[in-house]
């Protein structure tokens, strides 16, 4: 019986060890908690987007089209970094959600979460959303795993 126990525990820390990087992320629960406590909630038009493939980082310029919370006005430059997974950037197991350096061009408007920042926002969990386009209520909640707009995506 001691046996039988010692080698289910094994297999249980071996398949820990190699688990995918994708069942390596936070519970959803945590994502929603880092939406409901983001000091910024706002949709933004990018006006320009620097990658960084030494770094793993798009640097997001844009302006406020929608603003639900936080001391951004509509209208303000803002400016934020995104984890993004170039083909140089090794698969590791952790909370952060990459995005595609190919999926975000000026004109996109993004849906996020932030956190002020000296010298601007920094993304809540990253959670960040493209939408097809600015709305007057928000597109992506505080309640809910998804936004409510087909379009989005990391």
């Amino acid at each position: 019986m001691e046996f039988r126990r010692f080698a289910a525990s094994s297999l249980l820390a071996a398949g820990l060890v190699f688990a995918s990087p994708a069942s390596a992320v936070l519970p959803p629960q945590a994502y929603l908690q880092a939406r409901a406590s983001a000091g910024v909630h706002l949709q933004v038009q990018v006006s320009r987007v620097r990658t960084s493939p030494k770094d793993n980082t798009c640097r997001v310029e844009g302006r406020a089209l929608s603003v639900w919370r936080g001391p951004v006005k509509t209208g303000d430059a803002v400016r934020f970094v995104l984890p993004c997974r170039f083909a140089s950037t090794p698969v590791m197991p952790g909370p952060t959600l990459w995005f595609d350096p190919s999926g975000l061009k000026p004109g996109q408007v993004l849906e996020g979460f932030f956190d002020s920042v000296e010298g601007g926002l920094s993304p809540a969990r990253d959670q960040v959303f493209r939408v097809r386009a600015a709305s007057a209520q928000p597109l992506c909640g505080t309640g809910d795993f998804a936004c409510k707009d087909e379009s989005t995506a990391p």
